[in-house]
């Protein structure tokens, strides 16, 4: 002891700095192989995503990770994702890294958040304690921390233990706020702990000195008309108290459902859902995942709308370059991706070739606002969403060429352009 079984390390004490170093070493060699350079952000992204992010998978479903151990992780991942060669080298990052995480639906580019990934995995050992108690796992469990009572449910059991059982504690209040007990017998479930339809577990948690009997089941709380209570309760509190007197305990073995799943079952995906989505509101981007264009573009269209492409203005903000002007139109003004793609002559130009009308939009608009405007009346139209995608491409593109290649092309070029690549969008993507 220590020693390395079945790919994890076998030790009766929290693993130490090296054995989590070696999780670290063994994501940074991945990157070895890798030509950041050769390929697009779309690419890194996916390489992140099947590859540097599920590594520690197999880790986390047993250890928590400390933070330092994430955050080394992250680094890589996030170094690569914006250019770095080897994970370590200085990249220019355009979005910060918990909005990158997020979901696609909220926002971000759907890469997995490893603290919250690292929670949803060992959720699962506390699933297993009430769903499969005659496991080897639930019968270690109950003949080290539960006393020998069988039933008892598992929130009751000692809290001193192993480093693992001890971090499997620290995560019990999120396990009993995600579960809820269908009640038969009443004598699996607890009255202060179990979720059986009342606050008690918040009310317990906020008493100054709580009460000796904390472990005291639902039926016998019940038998004893609730007398453990001796606090003021609320209206909800009454009302619950009042529907579990008028119960029909029977003999059957009260269930533990999952709430975030319709069919009642613990599953990793919907414990990762619920933790990476609680507080937030769904962003008006999502539809950018569902255009018929390569992954590279629908990327490019995240950054736009959230104004993060490398303009002058950004480029200014991270002291790189001087303002410069609108190389499109030679204008003197500091450039924008609001002047760029929504006031500039020359981009104005190229939308009304191609039958939109962005030179109307009020001038007090916002990106975000102008951007959203530009595709709301497409929403359910695929070619002219595929169209749009294109066009914000290519005026981008021709912004590089005349500022990094002094190449210009005529709007009747780009026009054409635009109208062959949607095309082959629709038929290959």
């Amino acid at each position: 002891m220590p020693l390395m079984y079945l790919g994890l390390p076998l030790t009766l004490r929290r693993p130490d700095r090296v054995m989590f170093q070696a999780l670290i070493d063994k994501v940074q060699r991945k990157l070895s192989g890798w030509k950041s350079s050769l390929l697009s952000r779309a690419g890194r992204l996916v390489l992140c995503q099947s590859v540097l992010s599920t590594i520690p998978v197999y880790f986390m479903s047993v250890f928590k990770l400390p933070a330092w151990v994430i955050k080394a992780i992250d680094r890589i991942r996030r170094n690569f994702l914006w250019g770095s060669s080897n994970g370590t080298g200085r990249a220019m990052h355009l979005l910060s890294w918990d909005k990158v995480c997020l979901p696609k639906a909220l926002g971000g580019f759907g890469l997995q958040d490893l603290r919250l990934q690292n929670l949803s995995l060992l959720l699962k050992w506390w699933w297993r304690l009430y769903h499969h108690e005659n496991s080897l796992w639930g019968k270690l469990a109950l003949n080290f921390f539960g006393k020998m009572d069988a039933n008892t449910p598992p929130l009751a059991w000692n809290k001193t233990g192993s480093f693992f059982w001890k971090d499997l504690m620290l995560i019990r209040l999120l396990f009993q706020i995600s579960t809820f007990s269908v009640i038969h017998s009443g004598l699996n479930s607890l009255f202060w702990y179990s979720n059986w339809g009342a606050s008690f577990l918040f009310f317990f948690n906020s008493l100054d000195k709580p009460p000796l009997r904390r472990n005291i089941s639902l039926k016998a709380a019940r038998l004893e008309h609730f007398s453990v209570l001796t606090a003021p309760l609320t209206f909800q509190q009454h009302l619950s108290l009042l529907e579990a007197q008028q119960l029909s305990l029977t003999s059957q073995k009260d269930r533990l459902l999952w709430k975030w799943t319709t069919h009642g079952n613990f599953t990793t995906a919907s414990a990762y859902k619920h933790l990476v989505s609680a507080g937030k509101t769904d962003t008006p981007f999502f539809f950018l995942w569902k255009i018929k264009v390569p992954p590279s573009l629908k990327l490019f269209l995240l950054l736009l709308a959230r104004g993060r492409l490398l303009t002058q203005e950004q480029l200014l903000k991270r002291n790189l370059v001087c303002p410069q002007g609108c190389v499109l139109c030679n204008d003197n003004c500091c450039e924008t991706a609001l002047h760029l793609f929504f006031n500039c002559p020359y981009s104005d130009s190229i939308w009304r070739s191609l039958g939109f009308q962005v030179s109307g939009m009020p001038p007090e608009a916002s990106l975000q606002e102008k951007f959203l405007a530009v595709f709301s009346p497409a929403c359910s139209q695929q070619r002219r969403m595929s169209l749009i995608s294109t066009t914000f491409w290519a005026i981008w593109l021709e912004r590089n060429n005349r500022t990094f290649r002094q190449q210009a092309r005529p709007i009747g070029a780009v026009q054409q352009w635009i109208i062959n690549e949607s095309t082959i969008f629709m038929k290959c993507c």
